[in-house]
């Protein structure tokens, strides 16, 4: 059957035959290091002519350089746990950011190379690789210190720059007196772009190279801390960047080659040196360096290695990212040349007549279609997905890295819209969240609020509409936006119970979030939240509680530490209260609220000259903490200096709008003349 018979075309067999080291030789330790959002066409070594990548391009020089290498999914979280794992999605069943959770029964590299005996240790330079996603296991140190506080400046600050991370990583690099696998990932080129200086004076009008370029000088760091060293150095992208190509501006909502063919290098011990055209996967990174590394490629794993006797098999991708705003998924299968894409309106393409990806070949090649769809529909139909918990605090930090994340979704595009209508909306979402990014405020909502009525059905819009609103003060509009009785998903439940507790209505609030918790038990900031407004009401036992509850789901919250210590000070329970403070205050030290705490709990202690310590090391984090100024000057007049009170009142009176604080803060100035 000739349908058939172009399914299973065979590629070459692997550029290299892999030739094992001597037994005597002892195994190399493994450099994995991996780029985020990184084109291939954008380094010299794949024929650019910028010079931003002269540190990549020299490794090229010495090993292997992979032409064509294509990833299983254009998004972090799950091209990793591709990475990582050698298994694609369908196995490992990571398809999203944010939503779901590396399984505790899938063995990675890290796994693997730590049973072998080799030190571990992964850097991550961005939020949605944090550990609560999974892919911590089977490292020794798993360095994602990115601070986590949902409020603030912080929340913008959801990525660190690749000179902090190469710091961490060449430091223990250095500790290690044997062999050792080291993790590092790099998120620079990830949109919004704004590379350093000198790049950005380089690279002026191309901040997009200007991020890659800083990257690389990176790159070199961490190669020249190996450089003695008996190590594999791999380097990868997660996938690549649409930078317009098909109305896509940055990547995860479709399968077109600009985001799904990567860079890939690889060089040291036993990696010979050279070019090769054969192709290889993301997939097949794992099995190749577990090789390397001198230990066996299991059984079971979807990648093959890439300097072993395997042929290459078929590349399968897919974005599930599309459905979070209620439109279709996108699956997608190449083989050799021919490339099918699973939509509402499919689309095939012979990418060596077309690499392009400009005609679609659907309707004229149907055989060699079906035979691609079969196979794909196949893949698709044996990986059901089961459900996960989509958290608020991890909302909100993904959007500020420029993603959106939404309930698990249906793995059927059936009766969805084809993500090629829909490419303009999208992109202006995108607009609106950076431009959100970048502090402005009436512009996002503006735009938010058209898309909101282009697309009234599309939860994911109104969220985002809700959240922009509530911290421009505007939480009535945020409530009724939110106001869906019908609604299924958690996460706008729990908008709604914010919004509503923005207005005063700490009934509908409390209501809200319990809806919340009853459709899904495993957020933790549905429990957390909760637990404020049952504090508020003074019902500090069942608030308690349900801080513990939500600090089981996530130990590493610090404001749910906060909000349990908050509870267990008004309890007089003061020395488990200084603990939940200084646990909050170590997981977000740039947040006043910890070490505000901290400061009321020594005025309680009479003990002055540390709640000043406090209040001022707060007041350093945010000058304009009201609440915090008036706790100083009550410390002040504690320890005696009155007129130091009178000074802070004096300055700090004027610029109080709670009613509140602005009674307390006169009642304290008028007893102190």
């Amino acid at each position: 059957m000739r349908a058939v018979a172009i399914l299973v075309l065979v590629l070459a067999a692997g550029l290299f035959a892999f030739r094992p080291r001597p037994p005597w030789v002892r195994p190399p330790s493994v450099l994995l290091i991996t780029v985020d959002t990184l084109r291939a066409d954008r380094l010299g070594a794949y024929g650019a002519a910028l010079g931003a990548t002269p540190q990549l391009d020299a490794l090229a020089r010495r090993g292997t350089l992979f032409k064509t290498a294509l990833s299983s999914v254009p998004l972090t979280l799950p091209s990793h746990a591709t990475i990582l794992s050698g298994l694609q999605p369908y196995h490992h069943g990571v398809h999203d950011n944010g939503i779901d959770v590396f399984p505790a029964d899938r063995e990675t590299l890290a796994t693997r190379l730590q049973a072998q005996g080799l030190a571990t240790g992964a850097f991550v330079g961005a939020y949605v690789l944090d550990r609560r996603f999974g892919l911590a296991r089977g490292f020794d140190r798993y360095d994602d210190a990115i601070e986590r506080r949902s409020v603030g400046v912080s929340e913008l600050e959801s990525e660190r720059r690749c000179e902090v991370v190469v710091a961490s990583a060449t430091k223990w690099i250095g500790q290690q007196a044997g062999r050792f696998f080291a993790w590092v990932h790099l998120y620079d080129p990830h949109a919004p772009y704004d590379p350093p200086e000198p790049w950005k004076t380089r690279f002026a009008g191309r901040p997009y190279e200007g991020e890659i370029a800083a990257t690389d000088a990176c790159v070199g760091q961490l190669l020249e801390s190996v450089a003695t060293r008996d190590v594999v150095v791999a380097v990868v992208a997660d996938h690549g960047e649409g930078l317009g190509e098909h109305d896509e501006r940055s990547h995860g909502f479709f399968l077109y080659e600009s985001t799904l063919r990567v860079p890939l290098i690889l060089a040291g011990p036993a990696v010979p040196p050279g070019r090769t055209a054969e192709w290889a996967r993301t997939v097949d990174l794992a099995p190749t360096l577990l090789r390397l590394a001198g230990a066996d490629v299991p059984s079971g794993l979807d990648g093959v290695d890439l300097f072993g006797a395997s042929p290459a098999r078929p590349a399968y991708a897919e974005t599930l990212y599309p459905a979070s705003f209620g439109w279709a998924p996108l699956r997608s299968l190449r083989d050799g040349s021919l490339k099918f894409i699973a939509a509402p309106r499919p689309e095939l393409y012979d990418l060596a007549k077309d690499a392009g990806e400009t005609r679609n070949l659907h309707g004229h090649s149907s055989e060699a279609a079906l035979a691609l769809e079969q196979e794909l529909g196949a893949l698709a139909a044996s990986t059901p997905r089961e459900g996960q918990a989509v958290d608020p605090e991890v909302e909100a930090r993904l959007r500020a890295l420029g993603y959106v994340v939404a309930p698990p979704v249906a793995a059927s595009s059936a009766g969805a819209r084809d993500p090629k209508d829909m490419v303009g909306l999208w992109n202006r979402f995108e607009e609106a969240n950076w431009a959100a990014g970048r502090g402005e405020a009436e512009e996002p909502i503006r735009a938010l609020r058209q898309l909101v009525r282009e697309d009234p059905s599309n939860e994911t819009f109104r969220r985002s509409l809700t959240a922009l609103l509530r911290k421009a003060g505007k939480a009535a509009d945020a409530a009724e936006l939110l106001d869906l009785p019908d609604s299924r998903d958690a996460l706008t439940w729990h908008e709604r119970a914010v919004a509503l507790a923005g207005r005063g209505d700490m009934a509908g609030a409390l209501a809200a979030e319990e809806r919340a918790i009853a459709l899904n038990p495993r957020l933790p900031e549905p429990h957390n939240h909760r637990g404020a407004l049952l504090a508020s009401g003074g019902r500090l036992n069942e608030a308690l509680a349900a801080f513990d509850r939500a600090l089981a789901i996530d130990p590493n919250n610090a404001r749910a530490w906060a909000n349990k210590g908050n509870a267990l000070r008004a309890m007089r329970r003061f020395a488990e209260a200084g603990e939940a403070f200084r646990r909050a205050a170590a997981l977000a030290p740039r947040d006043p609220d910890p070490l505000n705490g901290l400061g009321v709990l020594a005025v309680e202690a009479e003990d002055a000259e540390a709640a000043v310590s406090f209040f001022r090391q707060a007041l350093a984090l945010e000058p304009s903490h009201a609440e915090v100024s008036l706790n100083l000057a009550v410390a002040e007049v504690q320890r005696g200096r009155p007129d130091l009170a009178r000074a802070e009142l004096d300055a700090l009176i004027p610029t109080l709008r709670d009613p509140a604080l602005v009674s307390r803060a006169r009642g304290l100035r008028q007893s102190l003349h």
